[in-house]
């Protein structure tokens, strides 16, 4: 018998909703198989299976759960599983909210549970217990009442003739996943005040190191950001209560992966102190984990801060959200040539690049930005520095 733990998604919770089972009880459950959605602060997160087993389960449908405690058991078989239901009938213990006479409504239906997200954003919107009620669930989360909120402005707005909507117009549901990503757009924007910075960065130096490098320019700028975890803490930092930020021991960097199916932000750890060959071993482990959806929660915690690639051809400038629980968040853009002069006039061609960074201005004001994209430009740029990262 092992127990299926619920790993720490983030630092900024202390556990999470468990908002539904993807395997039934009792049934067999393969290593890196999905088996149930949970819901943090941040986003909907996949808990997966680390063995093979029978699934048995401790805890119920929007039961709040703590980060590191077991929420199911995984039995090497039925008859084991049969045998310890057998000498212990109460193992099966549900954690779920119960619900009393007092969260009974005047028709005798109880009220939802919600998620901490989904509770905060129904707070901070005027989402009222009788619409929550309508949606026909019995666990709520943030995707379901930002669909509230959206189908209220959208009420409040133009009928569907100023719309300009045909009847027969094709109407696409967004996935789940991608609900995940609107709850947590809708919360940045609605609580962050970012602000930008980029600056361009000459390539020529790391192109001249590319003939025997066995890495790549994102695994280069993940060292020069963790080279820079000292000098400029306040980047690597999560926001607290009253103005306060906790800083971070180490430079734990997250790196957005997209390969098509999804957008996935897996967590480079202790980049500073690693080598820069076992960062790009992770960073392939981490694409073809997203190709086949099977990370582990792992994969996911204790980041610090975030590295957004925009790095397909053309692309010169992006300005991602800052994340909750985040400070900034830093973008690569692609690889590009530009014409430039000489001392003497003379053009000339030469690789370049924008790092940019958005950042929250209630904790980083402009000239910090400025700061640190030249001090990471400037490792960038030199081959001495190059050396000395990627050695």
């Amino acid at each position: 018998m092992r127990e299926l733990l619920l790993p720490k998604f983030n630092n900024n919770d202390e556990g999470c909703v468990l908002v539904g089972w993807a395997i039934d009880d009792g049934a067999e459950v393969f290593a890196d198989e999905v088996v149930a959605d949970v819901e943090t602060a941040k986003a909907l997160e996949e808990l997966v299976a680390e063995t093979d087993g029978i699934l048995h389960r401790l805890v119920e449908v929007g039961a709040q759960c703590e980060f590191g405690r077991p929420v199911a058991l995984l039995f090497d078989s039925h008859q084991e599983r049969d045998d310890y239901l057998a000498n212990r009938a109460t193992a099966d213990v549900s954690t779920a909210p119960q619900v009393d006479s007092a969260d009974e409504d005047h028709d005798g239906g109880p009220d939802p549970v919600l998620s901490d997200a989904a509770r905060t954003l129904a707070q901070d919107h005027g989402i009222r217990t009788e619409q929550l009620r309508s949606l026909g669930k019995r666990v709520v989360k943030a995707s379901d009442v930002q669909r509230l909120i959206d189908q209220a402005v959208m009420d409040q707005g133009a009928g569907a003739e100023a719309s300009g909507a045909s009847a027969d117009a094709a109407v696409v549901s967004l996935s789940t996943r991608q609900r995940a990503v609107a709850a947590v757009v809708s919360e940045a924007h609605r609580t962050i005040p970012a602000a930008f910075a980029a600056i361009a960065v000459d390539l020529t130096a790391f192109r001249a190191t590319r003939g025997s490098a066995p890495y790549g320019l994102v695994e280069l700028l993940v060292k020069a950001m963790a080279a820079r975890h000292a000098d400029f803490p306040l980047f690597f930092a999560t926001p607290g209560a009253d103005h306060t930020l906790v800083l971070a021991s180490e430079a734990n960097i997250g790196v957005t992966i997209d390969v098509g199916t999804g957008l996935f932000i897996p967590v480079l750890k202790d980049a500073a102190h690693r080598p820069i060959g076992d960062l790009t071993d992770d960073l392939m482990d981490f694409r073809v984990s997203a190709l086949r959806q099977n990370f582990r929660g792992d994969d996911f915690a204790d980041e610090t801060i975030t590295l957004s690639l925009h790095n397909d051809p053309d692309i010169i400038l992006a300005a991602p959200i800052v994340h909750p629980g985040r400070t900034c968040v830093v973008t690569l853009c692609a690889e590009r040539s530009e014409v430039a002069l000489t001392e003497d006039g003379t053009p000339f061609t030469r690789p370049v690049t924008t790092v940019a960074v958005t950042y929250d201005h209630r904790y980083l004001n402009g000239r910090d930005a400025v700061r640190f994209l030249t001090a990471v430009k400037q490792d960038l740029e030199s081959a001495d520095a190059i050396a000395r990262l990627a050695g």
